[in-house]
């Protein structure tokens, strides 16, 4: 077994024992702001149908991705998954998807009443994802550290491929060879070599990381609207 292999299951574990402690993996189109996001984190996005090889019907990561990743940036995680979410104009990993789209369907996305937006939202909102909590002094630099090797461990680019993609998988029609050759829907570091201690430091963080708690179903009423009963 290979370094790089025995890594990749250590992760894993890693990401079983996360989804454990935050009550699971969640999806996007099912995701509110209030809902106790760590304010700041990383995340890792699965995708239904990408089976890992050799782990029954365990799914493997297809994107890793953080964000402020400067020590003045004032962007928090659930801005981010957000910007994932929803057509806004500042997310490459919907620009990625976007483009595998038109590649796939050929000219039918151009249809005067159909909405590709849409379909976007639609394909990254299924994808389960699980995120972790990395905040306070200097957490940018961790951050990063834990994204860029994280998808360098992943990465098959150039390399003995392990979990590859199903043939089906949609980034095979991904414009960027990074994607289709990594198995990723990330173009940095994916050319990269990880290093081993980064998943010391995904454990430590992943310990200190709290379950999400899903919001009442009346969080979004307009409950301040409501006359408030006199007092007799």
């Amino acid at each position: 077994m290979s370094d790089r292999k025995a890594d990749i299951e250590s992760f894993y574990e890693l990401m079983g024992e996360l989804e454990e402690r935050v009550g699971g993996k969640r999806k996007l189109s099912e995701c509110h702001r209030n809902m106790g996001w760590p304010a700041r984190g990383v995340y890792f996005f699965f995708e239904d149908g990408e089976t890992r090889a050799d782990a029954g019907t365990d799914l493997r990561v297809v994107r890793v991705g953080t964000h402020a990743v400067t020590a003045r940036s004032k962007s928090q995680l659930w801005h981010r998954l957000y910007e994932h979410k929803q057509d806004g104009g500042r997310s490459v990993f919907r620009d990625h998807v976007n483009r595998a789209l038109k590649q796939r369907s050929g000219e039918s996305w151009a249809s005067g009443n159909h909405n590709h937006s849409r379909c976007i939202s639609t394909y990254i909102g299924n994808m389960p994802f699980l995120c972790i909590r990395v905040d306070g002094q200097g957490s940018h630099n961790q951050r990063k550290f834990i994204e860029s090797n994280a998808i360098a461990l992943l990465s098959n680019w150039r390399r003995d491929s392990i979990d590859p993609p199903s043939d089906a998988w949609l980034g095979r029609k991904a414009r960027k060879v990074e994607i289709s050759n990594s198995g990723l829907w990330n173009i940095q570091h994916t050319k990269s070599k990880h290093k081993h201690e980064f998943l010391g430091v995904l454990d430590d963080y992943i310990a200190q990381t709290e379950e999400i708690v899903d919001p009442s179903t009346d969080w979004d009423q307009p409950a301040c609207l409501n006359p408030m009963e006199s007092n007799p």
